[in-house]
């Protein structure tokens, strides 16, 4: 078996800048005249791919260390499910683990049809073929996958592309929506890094709450279209300029819409306002149907302005507004979020009074 670690000893930059970012198909029998003779094949069916063997479950797994190592990324895995010690199908399970892009398939006998059934069920196989096999079947089979992990490639470096656009937009809108507030983190920033911890409470993937910590600071973006006059007024609103403020959310997702803007985004702006009880700015949603991004934007927005001192009310203490958030859970709040908030009050405690600075500083390390 040629390993890559045995490729990359050579002096050869080149060598080693052809292997980043280069798909890899492994294929894995015990027997080594079928795997030698199956990546021959390969290599001269799909030249722009690696090729590699082994010959074990084992040596398999290293293998797809080795290559991911280097830069390479496994795309797909084929394997022979009738090995000496780990089997076809539990390879496929453990490689998908550390891999769960790469495509797996299996190569079986008309009798494994348990191992096919764990390979589908605990391994998300791509596809078995069986043996002896039609060369063109696989060569078919083989090439498909790889075409589908180099679409899904091309889609997650575009989405990224977007992201760091639309994020470098939302950092200007950012600064904007600070102007006039001298210290170094602002409304905004609060509400994101409540937000976020929040969502990390709630189970949130590193990705979903790099979005909402990304996306949590444009919540009321729209009142850039509302009179200032309105917005910094002392007293109470009349009906007339508290409908006006309501149309903020309206201004906000249209304002994104522009933009083609990620969905949690213009979510979370368009319904921060809405209730848990379904009586909120457009009254359109309730419970559950409600984007969690805006229950968990609502929350961390409600916190910080009723601890701050705005035109039109004092800050109340920290224990006062707990309480109010408790009371309000099941019909101004999602109760589940309500119960994180609860669950991390201390460290929310601790944040409101000024100790924020490391907080933001972790979850801006997330985008």
């Amino acid at each position: 078996m040629h390993s890559v670690n045995k490729l990359l000893r050579s002096d050869s930059i080149k060598t080693r800048l052809d292997l980043m970012n280069k798909l890899y198909i492994v294929c894995v029998d015990d027997e080594a005249i079928i795997t030698e003779s199956l990546k021959r094949e390969l290599r001269n069916e799909l030249p722009h791919l690696g090729v590699e063997a082994a010959y074990s479950g084992e040596a398999a797994l290293k293998l797809l260390a080795e290559i991911s190592e280097e830069g390479g990324e496994p795309a797909v895995l084929i394997s022979d499910e009738r090995m000496p010690g780990m089997k076809g199908h539990m390879l496929l399970r453990e490689a998908r683990k550390s891999y769960p892009r790469m495509y797996g398939i299996l190569l079986t006998g008309y009798s494994d049809i348990e191992a096919i059934a764990h390979a589908v069920n605990e391994a998300g196989l791509f596809r078995y073929i069986h043996k002896p096999w039609e060369r063109r079947d696989l060569m078919m089979a083989v090439r498909r996958a790889a075409e589908l992990y180099e679409r899904e490639r091309e889609l997650d470096d575009l989405r990224l592309k977007v992201e760091r656009l639309n994020g470098a937009l939302i950092a200007a809108l950012d600064d904007s929506s600070c102007e006039g507030e001298p210290e170094g983190f602002c409304h905004v920033h609060r509400v994101a890094c409540y937000a976020a911890l929040l969502g990390r409470k709630l189970g949130l993937s590193e990705t979903e709450l790099r979005r909402l910590y990304l996306y949590a600071p444009l919540h009321d973006i729209g009142k850039s279209g509302i009179p200032h006059d309105i917005l910094a007024k002392p007293g109470k609103l009349s009906d007339e300029e508290f409908k006006k403020v309501k149309q903020h959310v309206e201004i906000g997702a249209r304002l994104l819409k522009t933009i083609d803007a990620d969905p949690m985004a213009l979510d979370l702006i368009l319904y921060h306002h809405e209730r848990w009880d379904g009586n909120g700015y457009l009254a359109e949603v309730s419970g559950d149907r409600i984007p969690l991004a805006a229950r968990i934007t609502a929350l961390a927005d409600v916190l910080d302005a009723m601890l701050s001192k705005r035109a039109y009310s004092e800050p109340q203490t920290f224990d006062q507004v707990a309480a109010l958030i408790k009371a309000d859970a099941g019909s101004r709040f999602d109760p589940a979020v309500v119960a994180a908030f609860v669950a991390e009050k201390e460290l929310f405690r601790r944040l409101s009074s000024g100790d924020i600075a490391d907080c933001c500083i972790e979850f801006r390390g997330l985008t």
